[in-house]
């Protein structure tokens, strides 16, 4: 049998700061052989994403590799100089990067982008780049690539965008590819898009696949062998057969038993030792609905010419109707694109609707004026996708939580906001000197949780989640969930939940609203809808998930 295409052995790599030393990637060995998927799984900050930078040497300055090597085709390439370096990146060995919209290029054209890379290296005229990039663009089933091929980035959904990052990878044929998250923060069916032409590529050009995940069903799926890392080290490697029928280390079924699932509705996923959860007695609410939205609309112009002269508009949601009952999560769902976040900023009139009802306990939010509507904020909150971008960057973490109090004078007297801001990070989960640091200094997880502390500063009723776990993984995710569930048990907070993750609403939510091309088609109770769809699209949606019956523990 041949040898491994690649071969890691005994890779550490430390980062440095005048303050201290951390080992990031802690003595790790690992093969892969040609034509193999190997699955690196485990949570954010375990050491996946560093240990491939590592074997690519794409490292920042304050990393550096202290021990191990890294032999691709038999040659060590940690010995080898930059110069030949380049010449294996892109020809021998690509990446597919986590984010594509931050790895792509916002004022290049896609198609100069890909282009680069045959210009580079297979030396390529832009006459013959253009052509392969044309027959790229088709390979990784985009349509119409030749008017993509003269778009920017932020033309391009989320989907077409990785499948832009895809084609950059294979444009030169590697024989390992390295996928770093490629599916985190897709939909159902995109995902299912993206997974089955990367099969497609690899079975077409016979490429090794190191594949970078948290989601276990993805690797049940895409796999042949996984590898569990953890604080940098690998715990546990075995055959996909193996890992998912009889794990062996702790942390594995920590990782199993973190998953949402509709058998575990009611009780923590983590915390409490399991104690079920009691949906709050709500007294102070008339009527069936804390928040009722009828016919909402939100229409967007489309502009052209000298004088930007309106010439339609995209109807971005077309009608909604949906009721929030008190204490209650309803969780909206659908393809990126569906119009479900313009259905939460609607409510919330962070974008203006075009025509509709919003009514929370009865007062019709889009007919108040600036200062009315200033008053209902403190009741009607929202968590966005990307905690990061949603917070000021410039701010301490006591400031960002306390700004909504001091805004909407919730609390005047200074010294009680103060006390406010450190009981919320107690409240969800961070420590009080949280609030003297800065966004950057913490991890996604943490910074999601000091968005919901925001949003509860206020003593809201209803919260929008916007996608707040998309791009966590598993055990954070079953954190933020427990949280979410802990702080509606004892506030009797209602949400509308904005997820593509149908395990998920499985878990979390009452009800559930399917949206599709800014309509609702589908909506009812979460076991109805989720176990016996009516609509057609809701039957493609489900049908697109994919399934993971998690191992048993052996008595």
């Amino acid at each position: 049998m041949p040898g491994p295409l690649l071969r890691v052995r005994d890779l550490t790599t430390v980062f440095s700061s005048s303050r201290r030393t951390i080992t990031a990637v802690d003595q790790v060995s690992f093969e892969i052989r040609a034509g193999q998927t190997f699955a690196l799984v485990g949570e954010s900050g375990s050491g996946k994403s560093v240990t491939a930078l590592s074997v690519i040497r794409l490292l920042p300055e304050a990393a550096s590799l202290t021990s191990g090597s890294v032999h691709f085709e038999g040659r060590d390439l940690l010995r080898l100089p930059e110069r030949e370096m380049r010449d294996i990146r892109g020809s021998g060995i690509s990446m597919i990067f986590q984010e594509p919209m931050t790895s792509l290029n916002p004022v290049v054209r896609v198609g100069k982008q890909i282009s680069e890379v045959l210009i580079r290296h297979r030396g390529m005229t832009r006459a013959q780049a253009r052509k392969h990039v044309l027959d790229l663009l088709e390979a990784v089933r985009i349509p119409r690539p030749p008017q993509t091929i003269d778009m920017y980035a932020h033309e391009l959904s989320g989907g077409m965008k990785q499948r832009v990052m895809v084609a950059i990878a294979l444009a030169c044929e590697p024989r390992l590819l390295i996928a770093d998250e490629p599916t985190t923060a897709l939909d159902v069916t995109i995902q299912a898009q993206v997974l089955e032409l990367i099969n497609d590529l690899q079975r077409q050009f016979g490429m090794a696949i190191l594949f970078i995940t948290h989601d276990l069903a993805v690797v049940k799926q895409v796999a042949d062998h996984v590898a569990v890392m953890k604080d940098g080290v690998i715990v546990e490697q075995s055959s996909n057969e193996v890992f998912f029928s009889s794990p062996q280390h702790a942390y594995s079924w920590d990782l199993f038993a973190a998953l949402p699932a509709m058998e575990k509705r009611g009780k923590p996923l983590l915390e409490r030792n399991g104690q079920a959860l009691q949906k709050p007695a709500v007294e102070d609410v008339t009527g069936d609905s804390v928040l009722r939205v009828r016919d909402l609309a939100v229409y967007f112009p489309i502009r052209k010419g000298l004088f930007k002269r309106t010439v339609g508009h995209v109807k971005a949601v077309d009608g909604v109707s949906l009721d929030i009952p008190p204490g209650q999560t309803v969780a909206l769902v659908g393809e990126s694109g569906s119009g479900k976040t313009t259905v939460g900023k609607g409510i919330l009139r962070l974008v203006q609707p075009t025509l509709g009802e919003v009514t929370y306990l009865g007062m019709p939010i889009l007919e108040l004026d600036r200062s009315r509507l200033m008053e209902q904020r403190a009741n009607l909150q929202i968590v966005f996708q990307d905690p990061y971008s949603s917070m000021n960057p410039r701010m301490l973490v006591g400031s960002i939580i306390e700004e909504g109090i001091k805004a909407l004078n919730v609390i005047s007297d200074a010294q009680a906001r103060r006390q406010r801001v450190l009981e919320l990070l107690e409240q969800v989960g961070l420590d009080r000197d949280a609030h003297l640091r800065y966004p950057h200094e913490f991890s996604g997880g943490q910074r999601q949780r000091i968005c919901i502390a925001r949003a509860l500063a206020v003593n809201p009723k209803i919260i929008v989640c916007d996608e707040p776990t998309s791009a966590l993984d598993v055990s954070v995710q079953a954190q933020i969930l427990d949280l979410l569930n802990h702080l509606q048990e004892q506030y009797a907070i209602s949400y509308l939940f904005i997820t593509h993750n149908m395990s998920v609403v499985a878990y979390f939510a009452d009800r559930v609203a399917v949206m599709y091309q800014g309509r609702i088609v589908e909506q009812g109770e979460v076991e109805q809808v989720l176990t016996d769809p009516q609509h057609e699209y809701t039957k493609q949606l489900l049908g697109a998930v994919l399934r993971l019956v998690p191992p048993l523990r052996s008595s």
